[in-house]
């Protein structure tokens, strides 16, 4: 139900993200589609989802703009993936990343 009113990419988007699976390096990596499973934005450590939504210091400033607006909500992934007072926020933040826009377009 609540991915049910969002556009098929969105909810691809969040059902792979909740999942796993989105089109991030420790998963391409697992697949054999990047060459490494390390974050190519901050090559610090394995982008895995938490890595791309909650640390990675390379999106702080599109981070803080998430955390301006829901607070401390914003510190929990499974908040965020699940909240649906969280969705529409957490896709305007990877839209602001254009991290996954090369696989989805224009979030």
């Amino acid at each position: 139900q609540l991915i049910a009113k969002l556009p098929r990419r969105h909810s691809s988007l969040l059902f792979q993200l909740r999942t796993g699976h989105a089109p991030l390096n420790k998963h391409l990596h697992r697949i054999a589609k990047a060459p490494s499973p390390i974050c190519q934005q901050c090559r610090q450590r394995e982008e895995m989802v938490h890595h791309f939504i909650i640390t990675c210091p390379q999106y702080t400033r599109q981070r803080h703009t998430l955390q301006i607006e829901l607070g401390p909500q914003t510190n929990h992934l499974k908040n965020l993936l699940n909240n649906p007072k969280c969705i529409k926020p957490l896709l305007r933040f990877i839209a602001s990343t254009r991290r996954m826009e090369q696989i989805f377009g224009d979030i």
